[in-house]
């Protein structure tokens, strides 16, 4: 398993879930990578879908941050695997990452930021129940 950093626009609102070791989300974060040509001009290369799980406060951050502004740009960091399976349709793969950090991006957005006095970490720092 790897671990990546990646910044992305929300594919839809994700939903908060509430399991036994407390909430959480899955978000789709897509992101189109800028490619270099010969010319030295660039291009967008192909669009990757990145299944990101999201625990705890962020998770509810998240949601409710997705729920009043909508596609947002954020970025994101965790431990990171591809998963890949035939399928119907043919060859599928899933990147999936498991979110230590989300944070809203502030390229091509306005941002205002609340300390959550809802929020009591643990002894690490961090609410986390992944």
């Amino acid at each position: 398993m790897s671990y990546i950093t990646r910044t992305g626009n929300l594919a839809e609102t994700p939903k908060l879930r509430e399991g036994d070791k407390g909430h959480y989300a899955y978000a789709r974060i897509l992101v189109t990578d800028r490619i270099r040509k010969e010319s030295g001009d660039y291009e967008d290369g192909p669009l990757t879908a990145y299944d990101v799980l999201v625990s705890g406060s962020q998770a509810r951050e998240l949601v409710a941050t997705a729920e009043r502004s909508g596609n947002i740009r954020i970025t994101f960091s965790g431990r990171y695997r591809v998963t890949e399976w035939q399928g119907e349709q043919g060859t599928r793969i899933q990147h999936e990452v498991r979110a230590d950090e989300v944070g809203v991006s502030l390229r091509g957005q306005s941002v205002s930021v609340e300390r959550s006095e809802q929020s009591t970490p643990d002894q690490f720092g961090d609410d986390t129940p992944f």
